[in-house]
């Protein structure tokens, strides 16, 4: 979500304004800070309006030095012509190691304008499914539904179509990525997004989901889709199933389902919840902040 790679596909969709910051100039990089012009408001500055989220990407955990480092940035930006900051930080678990510190900071020198809930699975603790879960699960591989990865674009734009239908009938929306889109980054990001297919007896797809893998030691389902028939057989639980299981097996700490809110961020859709955490999962908070960034560009380091 950070690297080059992916935002630059959105090509000249945004303006983009990511920061390097530097011990001095060409020095020493101490962090870096992925932000685009608000599409909406010329005085705000996100973190960043092409991904789920941003948030400062520096090697320590000191919250004195990532107060520091943010209060840096903040005079940057207001030296550009912007006034506020839409903060959206990486939920924790994506991290190396857990830290919330600006979450503190942000407190401090902003509001709170969203808080999403993000449903996740630790896959090196232990976990299981519900009852009602493995159930479907074993009654889809007795109806004949296998799962494995997809071979080739031809299945990957067969996913796409799948996705789109299934957008259209339930939800009256339509993919964040186009098709064209979702073949340039499993290109660009390769080795970090892989597409799982659910298959019927007949070599029909009926489920599938595009992960990405954070920092290599999660694994994020983007999209998850079903077909009519899908949902018949279980496709999804399957297909989820096998997902988990591989991840686990090839040592990843964690698998994320992403938000399960509406909204504001604070609306909660429990249906999805429910069914999310019968794979055997946990909830955290996914928050965003509404900055002011004079306020962060005075703040004293040693707050946080």
């Amino acid at each position: 979500m950070h690297t080059r790679r992916f935002l630059s596909y959105h090509g000249d969709r945004f303006d983009d304004e990511s920061l390097c910051l530097w011990s001095e100039p060409g020095a020493r990089l101490e962090a870096v800070l992925p932000l685009a012009r608000s599409p909406g408001d010329a005085e705000v500055v996100v973190s960043h309006p092409g991904s789920t989220f941003g948030g400062l990407i520096e090697p320590s955990i000191d919250p004195a030095r990532r107060a520091g480092l943010l209060a840096a940035a903040a005079g940057i930006l207001l030296d550009r012509g912007y006034r506020r900051l839409a903060y959206k930080p990486a939920p924790a678990i994506f991290g190396a190691q857990f830290d919330e510190s600006d979450l503190r900071l942000m407190t401090h020198v902003g509001q709170v304008r969203r808080c999403n809930l993000w449903n996740f699975i630790r896959l090196d603790h232990h976990h299981e499914l519900a009852p009602k879960r493995r159930a479907s699960v074993k009654a889809a591989s007795r109806k004949g539904v296998t799962v494995r990865q997809a071979q080739g674009d031809d299945e990957w734009l067969a996913f796409h179509a799948l996705l789109t239908a299934n957008l259209a009938s339930r939800h009256a929306a339509a993919p964040v990525h186009s098709a064209e889109e979702m073949l340039l980054l499993r290109q660009r990001i390769a080795g970090e997004n892989e597409m799982w297919l659910a298959f019927d007896r007949h070599s029909e797809i009926v489920a599938g989901t595009w992960c990405f893998a954070y920092n290599r030691r999660v694994l994020h389902t983007q999209y998850i889709a079903s077909s009519p028939k899908g949902r018949e057989l279980g496709g999804v639980d399957s297909l989820l199933a096998a997902v988990i299981d591989d991840a686990g097996r090839r040592g990843l700490n964690a698998l994320s389902f992403g938000i399960n809110t509406l909204a504001d961020g604070f609306q909660i859709n429990s249906n999805l919840l429910k069914q999310k955490l019968r794979f055997g999962g946990g909830v955290a908070a996914c928050w965003q902040f509404d900055v002011d960034l004079a306020r962060l560009a005075h703040v004293d380091p040693g707050f946080a």
